[in-house]
């Protein structure tokens, strides 16, 4: 399975539409947001995705995301969002997502054994590593306004690898 992850995207119409151009062209089979759409017309852009990926698309609330209750309306449509953590089963991998956990909860949650995958936002810099044989990723700010770069991920559940896109 390919599981793309995106974060950050802050309203950057541009490279969401890029992002999600990439994602229709590699047959992604599901879509994670790692919070920080900010604004709920984010929707318009995300529609553009593949309706087999519309049918995977989740996501969580970061600290930037003010109308969480718009957010919830429109972009709810389309992704499944529920609030600042999900917790995940997609191909036999269980997926913990947040935006914004501390370095310590992160290498709890990987030294937990309860989790495959671990993903999280918020610093707009890429991780792509193991621990204890978790994967953890960050998948940078799709964005690029902090560091003028715009990056997602995808994630192969079979390799258990993550490759990192530059927009």
């Amino acid at each position: 399975m390919k599981i793309a992850v995106i974060s950050d995207t802050h309203d950057h119409r541009d490279n969401i539409l890029k992002a999600v151009s990439i994602m229709n062209e590699r047959n992604i089979d599901a879509l994670i947001h790692c919070g920080d759409f900010v604004a709920p017309f984010v929707k318009r852009w995300f529609d553009n995705l593949n309706s087999n990926i519309k049918e995977n698309f989740f996501g969580v609330f970061g600290n930037n995301d003010g109308e969480k209750i718009g957010l919830k309306n429109l972009l709810g449509q389309i992704c499944k969002l529920d609030g600042l953590e999900l917790i995940k089963e997609l191909d036999g991998k269980k997926i913990h997502v947040s935006h914004m956990p501390i370095q310590g909860t992160i290498d709890a949650l990987a030294n937990s054994g309860r989790f495959d995958i671990i993903l999280s936002g918020h610093t707009h810099e890429v991780v792509n590593k193991k621990l204890n044989g978790v994967l953890i990723v960050n998948p940078g700010e799709a964005c690029g306004y902090l560091n003028d770069k715009a990056t997602f991920a995808i994630i192969n559940t079979d390799k258990m690898e993550a490759e990192i896109i530059e927009l």
